[in-house]
């Protein structure tokens, strides 16, 4: 039985350290677009699979991001300071 071929749609562009050791934080670019996209997503490594999972989110544009950001902010200034 062969593998289908996967047609590449985006590279990572960078990569971040993971958050609690499975959540990769990465920013992919589309290959044909040029788009940037905030990838936040669990990656497994096990015998039975090896790779990101569906579990995460996907940022495409600056209002997602910059409300993430103030998210984070009032997070880490109110409650878990």
């Amino acid at each position: 039985m062969t593998k289908p071929i996967t047609v590449l749609k985006e590279q990572t562009v960078r990569e971040f350290e993971p958050i609690g050791g499975k959540y990769r934080v990465r920013i992919l670019q589309n290959i044909r677009s040029s788009g940037m996209v905030l990838d936040i997503r669990e990656y497994v490594d096990a015998e039975s699979f090896s790779g990101f999972t569906r579990r995460g989110i996907r940022l495409s544009d600056r209002a997602q991001v910059d409300h993430l950001r103030d998210i984070l902010t009032v997070v880490l200034k109110d409650i878990l300071m």
